[in-house]
């Protein structure tokens, strides 16, 4: 599937916060917010995203980006390619045609004759004039052309179904399919924090999607549901003071070889002798907020020298939570003392510029001060991780 990176073709926009979200995502996402109470939207399941409405009928989108070549070309291969997928889906039963739209989306702004003549189809002597123009541009284009066996594959479905398939055909294309997404964000969103607004959504969006699959259950999404928690996470979040991290949680095998490769702050761990879930959530922060830092400076949002000022009251907040437990937990056994030094500091609340953070960065920013050794879980952790 394509990636849509903005941030090279739009230099104008903010889109580089955009990064790592598919086209499909944007499009999953401008359809849960536009459809009615009721529909359900899937992504990569019927097609690259379909809607299933309330009375049973669909809608499936074939979605592409146009950052190189025209997806809407009279032989393009991506054109043919997803009619002759629209035909085998209605001829094994998968989507009944008689209750099902087909639609063609491109960004940025593409057309292309035949394309746009299917869309305007509004009768049968339309349908009628796309179908004789289709059999004469199979005839006309060489055997050898890439687009010439899914032109030959969706016309051997028979003029029936073709002609059935381009009545419920639209095709749409825009140059900033971010906006599509934005447009349903604005109302409810402050100017300064719209294009954080907006991609919390589409996070969320994704998210979703993401623990369907891990949990085996099909990619189709309650849009209601979906903007009820949308609307929820607006409403408990100052977005205009919220620095919203747009990293998604590392794989199982990134946390795991970044364990086994036992970093400094993992070894910390071990010191106090962490649980696995400890240990993994850790490498979790770690990792994200790694990346966060980067993202929230080349996006101007925090300066670089803020870091360093945010880890300097981690370190005096680190060493106020550790002489407390001294004191008080001073009979308990030096691993549970810093199990819960670390839990302790994992969960403090600490503003960065003022701007609230989202729930891993300051855990896995005291887990980079802890690989850089400034602060440690066990008692005698400077000793037992002495600075080079």
């Amino acid at each position: 599937m394509t990636v849509v990176e903005l941030d090279k073709p739009l230099k104008t926009s903010a889109a580089g916060q955009y990064l790592g979200f598919s086209l499909q995502q944007l499009r999953l996402t401008y359809y849960l917010l536009r459809v009615p109470d009721g529909d359900h939207v899937s992504l990569e399941y019927l097609d690259d995203v379909a809607i299933h409405r309330a009375d049973g009928s669909v809608l499936l989108e074939q979605c592409k980006s146009a950052l190189s070549g025209n997806p809407a070309a009279d032989r393009s291969v991506d054109l043919w390619k997803t009619f002759a997928n629209w035909s085998t889906l209605c001829k094994d039963g998968v989507v009944d045609v008689q209750s099902t739209s087909f639609h063609y989306y491109v960004t940025p702004s593409k057309s292309g004759s035949i394309v746009k003549q299917m869309s305007s189809a509004e009768n049968s002597s339309d349908v009628a004039a796309v179908i004789v123009r289709l059999k004469k541009l199979a005839n006309s284009t060489p055997s050898d052309a890439l687009c010439h066996p899914h032109i030959s594959k969706f016309l051997a479905a028979g003029d029936v179904l073709c002609g059935s398939i381009i009545s419920r055909f639209t095709f749409s294309s825009e140059d900033e399919s971010l906006e599509a997404v934005r447009q349903y964000v604005r109302p409810g969103a402050s100017p300064a924090a719209l294009q954080e607004l907006t991609a919390a959504a589409i996070g969320i969006a994704r998210d979703r999607v993401d623990n369907l699959i891990r949990s085996r259950e099909a990619p189709i999404v309650d849009a209601t549901k979906f903007r009820r928690s949308f609307q929820s996470f607006s409403r408990r979040s100052d977005l205009g003071n919220l620095l919203v991290s747009k990293t998604p949680p590392p794989t199982d095998d990134v946390v795991a070889s970044t364990v086994s490769n036992e970093p400094t702050f993992v070894r910390q761990l071990y010191a106090v002798e962490a649980t696995e879930d400890m240990l993994l959530t850790a490498v979790s922060d770690y990792l994200r907020t790694q990346i966060d830092k980067v993202e929230w400076a080349d996006d101007g949002r925090i300066l670089v020298n803020s870091f360093d000022e945010f880890d300097e009251q981690l370190v005096r907040l680190h060493k106020i939570n550790r002489d407390e437990i001294e004191d008080l937990q001073s009979t308990s056994s030096q691993p549970i003392r810093g199990r819960t030094l670390y839990r302790k500091c994992a969960s403090a609340v600490v503003p960065l510029d003022g701007q609230t953070l989202p729930g891993h960065f300051v855990a896995g920013a005291f887990n980079h001060l802890a690989d850089s050794k400034r602060v440690g879980w066990h008692p005698d952790f400077a000793t037992l991780f002495p600075v080079d």
